[in-house]
């Protein structure tokens, strides 16, 4: 009986790829979405946030190969809420966060080169500011497939705010990302990924579709909340060979720094 069951699940699974196509086995566990911040040639204040061209070049050819295809924020949000939405066999996101200069001038002509697009979470108060994109840039960004979303006014630890200061850094981000994108800013990246309740609570109150942490992991509908969303950071010293090979397994979070074996101390409280 029992060996009856298990041939007929065989039978039923090979079934459902066959109607379905490899989709369902491609990210049956989740979607991945990787975090940036610096492309930068020459080392800066924080030299572990940092990944050189040369290296996010050879990074961006390894998913190509593996066969991964960036999609839009709306299509990621699209499947996290088990809408119907139409996805690559391997779907990935990759983010950049704060708004350095070098995503315009480093980063953004590689994910070109490969046929990727990204999503920039862009501090309010860096628009315009020396090493930091301009209005102009990041519109152009918008125009090249980049969507463009919010970190927040002033990047504090949102942890430490009060009700007011919540407010204010994150509905004045919001506001003022699309003030310059003409497009609405419908997602947050928390700052150093840190949030408690009252600040789940404010930004869900501030009107964004979704929030992004710094917990690893894939993002599955039925396991995790749009609030609380998944992201693999890459750094300097991240080996990203061991990130790649999970990432083409596909396996579930089972611990939780599972995705990334080395993160700063400051990513790690």
């Amino acid at each position: 009986m029992v060996k009856r069951i298990l041939q007929m699940g065989l039978l039923l699974s090979a079934a459902l790829i066959l109607f379905t196509g490899t989709a369902l086995a491609a990210y049956q566990n989740g979607i991945p979405v990787l975090l940036y911040h610096h492309i930068e040639r020459v080392p800066g204040e924080d030299p572990e946030l940092g990944v050189s061209p040369a290296a996010f070049d050879e990074q961006l050819a390894k998913l190509k190969a593996a066969g991964f295809t960036t999609i839009s924020l709306d299509a990621f949000y699209a499947y996290m809420r088990h809408e119907k939405v139409s996805l690559p066999e391997k779907p990935l996101l990759i983010t950049f966060d704060d708004g350095y200069e070098d995503n315009y001038t480093e980063a953004a002509p590689l994910l070109q080169k490969y046929g990727f697009q990204a999503v920039l979470f862009m501090v309010g108060v860096n628009v315009d500011r020396p090493d930091r994109l301009s209005a102009a840039q990041i519109r152009d960004m918008n125009k090249q497939g980049w969507n463009i979303a919010a970190h927040t006014m002033t990047h504090p630890d949102l942890t430490r705010l009060d009700k007011k200061s919540l407010t204010r850094e994150l509905g004045g981000s919001k506001r003022a990302i699309e003030r310059v994108t003409r497009h609405p800013a419908g997602f947050l990246a928390y700052p150093g990924g840190f949030y408690n309740l009252p600040v789940y609570q404010a930004t869900q109150a501030a009107g964004y579709q979704g929030a992004f942490t710094v917990l690893t992991g894939l993002n599955h509908p039925d396991r995790d909340n749009l609030y609380l969303l998944r992201r693999i950071p890459v750094f300097k010293s991240t080996d990203f060979d061991t990130i790649l090979s999970r990432l083409i397994a596909n396996q579930p979070k089972i611990t939780l720094f599972d995705y990334s074996d080395e993160l700063p101390k400051a990513q790690q409280k």
